[in-house]
């Protein structure tokens, strides 16, 4: 029996885990049907119980995920909880950065859209206005204007210091970062709500150009 605090050296998703990975799967796989992932890019993750998060693995195609394949990790240390092989994704920082900031982010979904690549390679913040579909993003309304945060995308060696970095760009009410010139970080109570939000900005980026800063 295991003592009061310890941390389970063997951890498994709860029933309810185990749905919504499989959902994340798909998600991920949708992704890389649209030319939005190829290869083993973007990376995905979901929170799980006891400050667990299930984060997927570096180096593996995105339209082959298997929810076994996913990684614990620990949420406040960063560290892999078992005597795994595999490693998390390398970028897992920011999606540790969304969770330790944002406590209803359920699931972290990391893709690249390319209008919304395209459109964050200034490095400035996107700014959008007049645009029903900013609702459905944070905005009140469409007369309100929107602004996705937008990251410097940092080298490998850097890449610890962005779950700090993603905390502080945060926009409250508003569920998503953006690496320039990369991809985007969304997140929500569930895979498909995340990917929703991923649509929306792409939308906003395919259809209207962002003001500038």
């Amino acid at each position: 029996m295991m003592q009061a605090g310890a941390v389970n050296p063997f951890p498994c998703p709860s029933p309810l885990e185990r749905v919504l990975l499989a959902e994340l799967v798909r998600v991920a796989k949708v992704c890389y049907d649209r030319g939005w992932s190829f290869g083993t890019a973007g990376n995905f993750s979901l929170r799980g119980q006891d400050g667990l998060i299930w984060q997927s693995p570096s180096g593996l195609n995105k339209g082959d995920l298997n929810p076994a394949f996913f990684i614990p990790v620990d949420l406040a240390t960063a560290q892999v909880v078992g005597p795994l092989k595999v490693v998390p994704s390398l970028e897992m920082p920011v999606h540790l950065g969304a969770y330790r900031s944002v406590p209803e982010a359920l699931c972290v979904v990391h893709t690249h859209p390319p209008n919304l690549v395209a459109a964050s390679r200034s490095g400035q913040d996107l700014l959008f206005s007049g645009d029903e579909m900013q609702k459905a993003l944070g905005s009140g309304d469409h007369l309100q204007t929107l602004r996705l945060p937008v990251l410097t995308n940092v080298t490998p060696s850097e890449m610890s210091k962005m779950a700090e970095n993603t905390g502080a760009a945060i926009v409250p009410g508003v569920p998503m970062v953006v690496l320039a010139a990369h991809g985007v970080y969304a997140w929500g109570r569930t895979p498909l709500e995340a990917l929703a939000y991923i649509e929306a900005a792409e939308f906003l980026c395919q259809t209207y150009a962002p003001q500038k800063n």
